[in-house]
């Protein structure tokens, strides 16, 4: 079968004839892969700067967004049946006794770092026709999800960073949680940075009824903006404008959700937090210099005003469940905002000059089964 690979030690990045999946285990699942999400990490991996083959094999099936059609499971699977979309998971458990999250079933939070990473580190990814793996890495995706179900790995990255802010929240006892969902409690968020990632964490963040704001360097008439303003949030471009200026219009800011990778940007927005607020960083700054901070003031107010910053990156099955619940939503309430996240759709023969090109568009799709 057709698969995209790339190959270190011959620095290409080629479709491949790729060996079958097969069902080994009572516990397995083979599916067709139907979308395949481009993200800048698969860039990375394409330019050789990211990204290990599995031990023993010179090259790497790329891809870690997906969307699957089940159609084959072994004899102990339940919850999934041949004809069910589902979402797979992408990061693997370490190896090793004492990692405790990973012996839990977290490996999004482990603790040694030898994880495998699905189409990232040490393991095949999606980017093929068929695959196969344990039932438990499956996330269903309901029918009506078929059009967009490929975006719901880059929600989970949104997701699981809200999913714990909102157990931060609960060291407030003053606050009923249960009141605060479903509803509009005016509390202000900020989003920083519009690619997928930015665009989607946004709109989970005003399904959770957050005055949103988001900022990023597009014009405020660009498609970004307009998505924004659709979904009743407020967009401001940071071209050429300090931070602060923005921060005195939106008042009280109590969540960040940091979607940029850049550096500057984050330090920058740090001190704008409110009192009690988080910070969520998910972004991973590229292979630049060092870049001069205000450490001092930062860490005053991280102490005095009660401030949490945190990083977050993978997801588990709570985000992954989270996230399908939070795409149904977007669907029903904005059908047509969330449809235009993806931008573009393309074969798996086009995969290798798509990623030597700079990035077009919010968010690519390989379209591998129809």
């Amino acid at each position: 079968m057709r698969a995209v690979a790339v190959s270190p030690s011959r620095k290409e990045v080629r479709v491949i004839d790729h060996p079958e999946p097969r069902v080994e285990r009572p516990t397995d699942v083979l599916a067709r892969v139907l979308e395949v999400g481009i993200c800048g990490t698969d860039r990375e991996i394409a330019r050789l700067e990211y990204g290990t083959p599995p031990p023993g094999q010179d090259h790497l099936v790329i891809g870690h967004e997906s969307l699957v059609e089940v159609v084959a499971v072994g004899a102990d699977v339940e919850g999934l049946a041949p004809g069910d979309l589902a979402v797979p998971m992408v990061r693997r458990p370490c190896p090793s006794p004492a990692c405790a999250p990973c012996r839990y079933g977290r490996a999004d939070f482990c603790n040694t770092g030898e994880y495998e990473e699905r189409g990232i580190n040490r393991r095949h990814g999606y980017m093929t026709e068929r695959i196969a793996d344990e039932s438990r890495w499956f996330v269903p995706v309901p029918a009506e999800l078929r059009e967009v179900g490929v975006l719901v790995e880059p929600l989970t990255v949104a997701t699981k960073g809200i999913l714990q802010a909102w157990e931060l929240v609960k060291r407030f006892p003053w606050l009923q949680l249960e009141a605060l969902k479903g509803r509009e409690h005016g509390a202000r968020a900020v989003v920083i940075g519009a690619g997928a990632v930015g665009l989607l964490g946004a709109m989970a963040l005003r399904v959770r009824g957050f005055d949103l704001w988001l900022w990023s360097l597009e014009p405020e008439d660009g498609p970004q903006a307009r998505l924004i303003e659709a979904v009743g949030g407020h967009y401001r471009s940071t071209a050429g404008r300090p931070l602060a200026g923005l921060a005195a219009e939106v008042g009280q800011i109590v969540f960040f959700f940091e979607a940029t990778g850049a550096a500057p940007v984050a330090f920058e927005a740090m001190p704008l937090l409110a009192p009690n607020g988080a910070f969520c960083l998910t972004g991973v700054p590229g292979r630049k210099g060092p870049i001069p901070v205000d450490a001092g003031t930062i860490m005053k107010s991280l102490v005095l005003r009660n401030q949490v910053v945190y990083g977050t990156v993978n997801a588990g099955p709570d985000a992954f469940r989270a996230a399908v619940g939070d795409l149904g939503e977007f669907v029903r309430r904005w059908p047509r905002e969330i449809g235009s996240l993806i931008s573009s759709r393309h074969t798996l023969e086009e995969v290798p000059g798509l990623l030597a090109r700079p990035p077009a568009g919010t968010k690519s799709v390989v379209r591998v089964g129809s």
